[in-house]
């Protein structure tokens, strides 16, 4: 199958690094992917290769193709959230193409890292892995109520992380929804670089904004416990029937979900504060106490200047050259 170079092209916006504020086209068929924690139902389709997880009554993700040790979890990691962000993002700024591209050092600072061996060695692999994960995803969901039906939605006809960038082709269907159906949010920059210590921290701060998004006429937000829990999955629950100590529930749940909040309040995000008194017996009563948080007007703090060349040579003149040759390479093969 040819491309039309024209069309394949991608624009000036895309290979720019960004530099402004961050905008995240956001909506039901993105936000619903990270109600992980607390899966419906699952299964593996073995001849397909292909898991299938419902993360709830309007969501259902579907994974085809991607190893996993355990396909009754959801493999989906706060890495992997925070490159298909930074992609949308990539994806807000241009109006012209589906692609996008993504050097590595743009990475590496837009996640907060220094461009040292160290963490490029460490790094590279994680986004191999994450670009591997991305490609393999699709989802069904439904919005406001079943009036809205969408089945099948691949997130990127192609993704792929060579000569140290990373090459995305969203969907048509995809890049349709988020331009199209969906809302722009501010993305605060100290997020994506929010310290690694807290597996939680990014998506439970993303879900803040998310809510805070939606609910633009009050300044403090209360949220139910329950609903940021959704977000971390490894964050455990009892198993139905059984029942947990108070100990056993701080040393498990709540101590890892107050560092969590905490590192956001850290990083000059938002403040927080339980409604009630500290002080609950057993897990749902937890889950079913309120947090009240304030979002903070994030400014943009200044990173170390993006390395003025990449790792490797990179042979062509854009992304959209790259993916045109990869695709028709692709289907002489096949």
């Amino acid at each position: 199958m040819k491309h039309d170079n024209k069309k394949s092209a991608v624009s000036s916006n895309s290979t720019h690094p960004i530099t402004g504020p961050l905008q995240l086209l956001q909506g039901p068929g993105l936000n619903g992917l990270y109600q992980t924690a607390a899966l419906l139902s699952w299964e593996y389709d073995e001849p397909s290769k292909k898991a299938t997880y419902v993360l709830s009554k309007d969501y259902t993700l579907h994974i085809q193709n991607y190893p996993s040790k355990k396909p009754d979890i959801s493999p989906l990691k706060p890495e992997h959230y925070k490159l298909l962000d930074i992609l949308i993002c990539k994806l807000a700024e241009n109006n012209e193409s589906r692609q996008v591209e993504l050097p590595f050092g743009e990475y590496l600072h837009l996640a907060g890292y220094a461009a040292t061996a160290t963490n490029k060695d460490d790094i590279r692999p994680k986004l191999r892995n994450s670009v591997a994960l991305l490609g393999a995803l699709s989802a069904d969901w439904t919005e406001e109520n079943g009036r809205y039906v969408h089945k099948n939605v691949k997130f990127f006809d192609l993704i792929v992380f060579r000569n140290s960038r990373v090459y995305a082709c969203f969907s048509d269907r995809m890049a349709l929804y988020l331009r199209g159906g969906c809302s722009t949010m501010a993305l605060p920059r100290q997020l994506l670089a929010i310290s690694g210590k807290s597996p939680h921290s990014y998506v439970l701060g993303r879900r803040c904004l998310v809510h805070n998004a939606a609910n633009k006429e009050r300044l403090w937000q209360p949220i139910r416990v329950g609903s940021l829990l959704s977000v971390c999955p490894r964050l455990p629950r009892p198993k139905p029937g059984e029942k947990w100590s108070p100990s056993i529930l701080d040393r498990k749940v709540i101590t890892p979900f107050r560092s969590a909040m905490n590192a956001l309040a850290n990083s000059g995000i938002l403040s927080w504060k339980f409604r009630e008194p500290a002080y609950w017996s057993d897990y749902e009563e937890f889950s079913n106490s309120i947090v009240d948080f304030l979002v903070t007007q994030v400014s943009n703090p200044i990173f170390p200047p993006l390395p003025v060349e990449s790792d490797d040579e990179f042979p062509y003149e854009s992304a959209g050259q790259w993916l045109t040759e990869y695709v028709e390479e692709d289907n002489q093969k096949s």
